[in-house]
């Protein structure tokens, strides 16, 4: 009995947490099995599916879809989410019972995005929503990303880590300043 209204006060805690997204969102935000693709106009929010589902991975894991508990609950651990879900207590950390099942660790997350901006608005939003847990979220371009992972391993590949990355610009100047020193 106590499980089944774990169970249930989990999940409208989870629910309680993502209140602000519509159903075709949270069916998104939820799905923490496997990737997810997201189609959707401009200004639909897709940034913030993205940035609620990662918060949703790591906060919670699969708990919303899991009829897992990590441990019997106690009735004081029924109470506090009781009190949780009618205002009394006002952060999700004072509930004393495991509320995740198989949470994502930050730093196992890479969400990737085409373009610096975008890719500074995901890690703000995360910040916001995560703390410091955000800190160890990949939430990049993926010319950074590849960039950080080439450096990372460039001794693998007989290279220093302090080389140089050129752009367009830079391999015109180089030729040209090769064809200047050649003749």
């Amino acid at each position: 009995m106590k499980k089944n209204t774990f169970i249930q006060l989990r999940k409208k805690i989870i629910e309680k947490h993502f209140n602000r997204m519509n159903d075709s969102q949270l069916e998104a935000v939820f799905s923490a099995e496997g990737p997810l693709l997201v189609l959707a106009g401009a200004g639909s929010g897709k940034t913030t599916v993205i940035v609620n589902r990662i918060a949703n991975l790591v906060k919670f894991g699969n708990a919303y879809s899991s009829e897992e508990i990590q441990s019997v609950p106690t009735e004081n651990d029924l109470l506090e989410m009781q009190q949780y879900l009618a205002g009394e207590l006002s952060d999700i950390s004072e509930i004393g019972c495991a509320m995740d099942i198989n949470a994502v660790k930050p730093w196992n997350i890479l969400a990737i995005t085409f373009t610096n901006k975008a890719a500074n608005e995901l890690k703000e939003r995360l910040q916001t929503m995560l703390g410091d847990d955000a800190k160890d979220i990949w939430a990049s371009t993926f010319h950074s990303s590849c960039a950080r992972i080439l450096r990372s391993h460039a001794s693998l590949l007989g290279y220093s880590s302090n080389y140089t990355i050129y752009d367009t610009d830079d391999s015109k100047r180089t030729m040209k300043e090769c064809q200047r020193i050649l003749g």
